[in-house]
Order: C-alpha cells, then sequence, then structure tokens
C-alpha cells in the first residue's frame, strides 16, 4: 500500500502499479489549515493505513524534520502498531532543531533510519548531538540508464547546464548570474541555461538583469528528456546550499557529462574532484568562482571526466539501491515475526 499525495496517486507510475496490486490511498492537503488539522483529528488521511495493518511502515521524508512539520502524521505513526522506517532523503547544516531530544526520541523509535548518503546521516550526529545506532545509507542511483555516454557535443560554443527546481534558498541559482556576469566570463564564448520551474523564476529573472547577465544566463523551463538536455550542453553546474544526493547530478553523469558542485550532501561520495567534475568548498560566490575557474582551465579533459563520471554512474546502478531498500524492510518485517 502506498498513502501518497493525489497528485501523485493519479501519476502514470503509480498506475503502473496499481495494475501489479498496489493499493492507493490518496490525500488533499486543504485549506485554511486549521480546518485541516481539524479534520485529521477525526477523520485521519491515513486511516486507510490502519485497515490495511501493515507489517512495517514507510516514512519517505523530505528532511529529518518532515514529522515535526507534520504533528497529525506523527501521532499517528505512534498509534500505528508496526515496524516503522524513516527514509530522509535530505539534511542541511541550515534545519533549525527547535527541541533536538523530542527529534531524538522520534529516530529512536525507528527500527531503522535510511540515508541517501554519509554527510546527511554524520551531519544529523551533530544536529542531535549523539549516533544513530540503526542507521543506513543507501545511495541513489540514476533512473535513466545507458550502456554508453552520449556523444561530447563540439567545443566550439560551450553550454553549461543547472537541471533543478528554482528555489536560491536551496539550490542556490541567486550565485549563477554573479559569476557569469564577471568580466572573465563575459569574453568567454560560452552560456548558463537553468531548466527547471519554481517559486524563485522571477527572482533569478531579475537577478539576471540586475547583475547584466542577459547574454550569458537564460531561464529555459522545464524540459522532461534528461537526454535531450545533454545532447548539447558540456557541464552540469549545482550552486547547491543542501543536498541529499542529487539525481541531477547522477543522471547527467550518466550521460557523460562531469559536474560542478558545492560540497554539500552527498555530491563530494559520487563526484571526485579533478576526476569526474569539480567540487566547490562552499556555496558562495568566491568558492564558486575560483572552482569555475578551475573546471574552465581544463576543458580539453571535459570529455574524458565525463567518461569517468558514466562509469561512476553505471556503478551506482548496479548497487541496486532498490534493492538494498526492499532486502532492508525485509529483514526488519521478518525479524518482527521471528520474536
Amino acid at each position: 500500500m502506498v498513502a501518497a499525495d493525489w497528485q501523485i496517486a493519479l501519476s502514470s507510475q503509480v498506475e503502473e502499479l496499481k495494475l501489479k496490486g498496489l493499493f492507493v490511498s490518496s490525500r488533499k492537503v486543504q485549506r485554511p489549515m486549521r480546518l485541516y488539522l481539524l479534520k485529521q483529528k477525526y477523520i485521519p488521511d491515513h486511516a486507510d493505513a490502519i485497515r490495511f495493518q501493515p507489517d512495517i511502515c514507510l516514512i519517505n521524508a523530505g528532511s529529518p524534520l518532515d514529522l515535526e512539520y507534520n504533528p497529525h502524521l506523527k501521532v499517528f505513526l505512534q498509534h500505528l502498531s508496526c515496524k516503522k522506517v524513516f527514509f530522509c532523503h535530505f539534511n542541511s547544516d541550515r534545519l533549525l532543531f527547535n527541541n533536538r531530544d523530542q527529534v531524538a526520541e522520534t529516530f529512536k523509535s525507528m527500527s531503522a533510519v535510511i540515508f541517501v548518503n554519509q554527510e546527511n546521516k554524520n551531519q544529523l550526529e551533530v544536529q542531535l548531538a549523539r549516533k544513530l545506532s540503526n542507521a543506513h545509507v543507501i545511495l541513489n542511483a540514476s533512473r535513466l540508464s545507458l550502456s554508453r555516454p552520449l556523444p561530447y557535443p563540439s567545443m566550439d560554443q560551450i553550454y553549461f547546464a543547472n537541471v533543478a527546481r528554482l528555489d536560491t534558498f536551496w539550490k542556490g541559482q541567486d550565485l549563477l548570474p554573479q559569476v557569469f556576469s564577471s568580466a572573465e566570463w563575459s569574453d568567454r564564448n560560452c552560456s548558463m541555461e537553468l531548466f527547471g520551474t519554481g517559486a524563485d523564476r522571477d527572482y533569478i529573472e531579475s537577478l539576471i538583469y540586475l547583475f547584466q547577465a542577459t547574454q550569458k544566463v537564460r531561464l529555459i523551463g522545464y524540459e522532461r528528456s534528461v537526454e535531450k538536455i545533454w545532447l548539447h550542453r558540456h557541464m552540469l553546474i549545482l550552486p547547491s546550499r543542501g543536498e541529499g544526493t542529487p539525481l541531477a547530478a547522477i543522471e547527467a553523469m550518466m550521460c557523460g557529462r562531469p559536474v560542478v558542485a558545492t560540497a554539500v550532501g552527498g555530491n563530494e561520495e559520487v563526484i571526485e574532484d579533478g576526476v569526474t567534475g569539480f567540487i566547490a568548498e562552499a556555496p558562495t560566490r568566491k568558492s564558486l568562482t575560483s572552482t569555475m575557474e578551475r573546471a574552465w582551465k581544463c576543458k580539453d579533459m571535459w570529455k574524458e571526466m565525463g567518461e569517468r563520471a558514466h562509469a561512476k554512474a553505471v556503478e551506482l546502478v548496479k548497487r541496486s539501491p532498490e534493492a538494498m531498500l526492499l532486502n532492508t524492510l525485509q529483514e526488519i518485517a521478518e525479524n518482527a515475526y521471528s520474536k
């Protein structure tokens, strides 16, 4: 059974799984919020899960604070009598923990806490000031699988790409107009293209005009086809302030493109500096500028770096993270029965 937001429940991927026997419970957050929370008290969204009587419950969480942001879900889970696993897709030192002891108790109650990289796990242990003895790390892999990298584009005109939701707080796209408006980049035969949609589109566009970078930085919009993006682009730029292990990076690597990324989340676990891409020490204009300069001086190595990046992405696919997750869940469920 999956309990999901109504838009996810109606997706083509979920429809395919329903044909294989998946039961789907959908929910829709209503406004005003007070009425929605009142509804949760008497007619909870997750009542279907109680009737389903699961052996194990996987909480697919955006951050370690998801249950603090959703108190009605936290209360529901406390009353759900089965093993629980918290799957944490993201963490950052920018998150504020108002009640560390309470959050720590939540994680202690889980049969397992799964992270998509080691750094997110380490960060949470610092935030909680305690070790997580029930923690597991399963690195993400590309949803796209290619036997060989895409042909590398001509170097006559260089195209950089940023593939992410337009959210400057976490994704750091506000740094791109600042970097590419400098005198050094103005004289170079290149452009920076942003693929994605989000609340900060107008803000980013205003920054492009503010820094007079209209000839260098362009907003393209959403493109569903990963291969279409990378057929004509040379390198992915991710100036993120926080990450899990970004699929955008692993998909670019699968296509045979090197990546410039900041040292946050799992970036350093999948991108090797100087080998498959370049790592900026911090999500700042100064750090990103110096890292981009290093990358530019190695243009003749990009194709080879992209080939190594493809090999790394294939290696991650071969690890089969979905099988690792399933095995973890089955072991926990089986141990519960054996007791």
